[in-house]
């Protein structure tokens, strides 16, 4: 089955991503939405996601997006959840919207995800993102120059630049296609990989200078306070890329980060080779991938990051 054969008898189509929207998630959901106004004009197709990095809106139709469900907006034909393996992390509200709609389907890589949160599930935990699990859903001749830069990015994102382990040949023949539709692939990059603005240069500049080593130099963790935030007046949104900079350090496992959400210390976790930190993550009310995972907690900084170190010993010992 490909997405075609859900789209062909649908009149209305909502698409939803996970709460705090990072690069493959836009990427993913703005990709489908592309697909969807590109060949199939008269089916009513909204997509909701929550805010996202700027730098993202140079994709084609970013502007188009809707932060919020609400009743307004009545139930769908089809709603399609993706980069998402649980209901808890659905962003805009989407929820009651994906309950109520006739269709579902589930697009993810996460090898946290249940394989059963919609009427059809593509969920595939060897690739490296949702872009590349649903460029391989979509009909290539139908994949126009706007739905391919939207794919690119999302990749580009959830591979490091495709220098995380994730990466396969697979991954690359994606964006081998991707290329040929004549995208601009040097300015994706650089403007929402490889650039930040002064603010999050700032932040993220502290976030470095505060971090500690533990483990004998195998964990490197950092945290931000509620304060933090309000001096730098900085929104978890521009934080999505501060966890990659503390896996950079050299001699390092596990890269461990901390900052407040809603309330709760949202948990970002990355690992070079070694410790898996899905596992860890799903002691925190989280998951994701092997290398790559997050959760929350509602502890102090230092008590949550004491239960983490413990918990990535006994990784190391074994």
């Amino acid at each position: 089955m490909k997405i075609d054969d859900l789209l062909i008898d649908a009149k209305s189509v909502a698409i939803f991503g996970h709460v705090r929207p990072d690069g493959d998630c836009v990427g993913s959901t703005l990709g489908l939405f592309n697909y969807i106004k590109d060949n199939y004009p008269s089916i009513k197709t909204h997509i909701f996601l929550e805010r996202f990095p700027e730098n993202y809106k140079l994709l084609p139709n970013a502007s188009n997006t809707n932060e919020d469900y609400s009743d307004d907006y009545g139930t769908y034909d089809l709603a399609f959840l993706i980069d998402t393996p649980s209901f808890e992390r659905i962003g805009a509200n989407g929820e009651p919207c994906i309950r109520a709609a006739r269709k579902t389907c589930n697009i993810d890589h996460h090898i946290s995800n249940p394989l059963n949160l919609c009427t059809t599930n593509f969920v595939d935990a060897k690739s490296s993102s949702a872009c590349e699990v649903l460029y391989f859903l979509l009909d290539p001749e139908k994949i126009s120059k706007d739905t391919a830069e939207c794919l690119y990015l999302g990749i580009v994102h959830d591979t490091g630049a495709f220098k995380f382990s994730s990466t396969s040949k697979k991954t690359m023949e994606a964006i081998g296609n991707l290329l040929e539709k004549g995208i601009d692939f040097s300015k994706i990059i650089n403007e929402t990989y490889y650039t930040r603005t002064y603010t999050q240069t700032l932040v993220t500049g502290y976030v470095m200078m505060t971090s500690k080593l533990a483990l004998n130099g195998k964990v490197v963790y950092s945290y931000l306070t509620p304060e933090d935030m309000d001096r730098y007046s900085v929104t978890p949104v521009e934080l999505s890329n501060v966890i990659d900079t503390l896996r950079e350090v050299s001699g390092t496992e596990v890269a461990i980060f901390l900052y407040p959400v809603n309330g709760d210390y949202k948990i970002s976790l990355r690992s070079n080779y070694i410790v898996d930190v899905n596992k860890i993550a799903s002691n925190f009310g989280g998951g994701g991938h092997v290398r790559a995972a997050g959760g929350s907690s509602k502890e102090t900084p230092e008590e949550t990051i004491k239960k983490l170190l413990m918990l990535i010993q006994e990784q190391l010992q074994n």
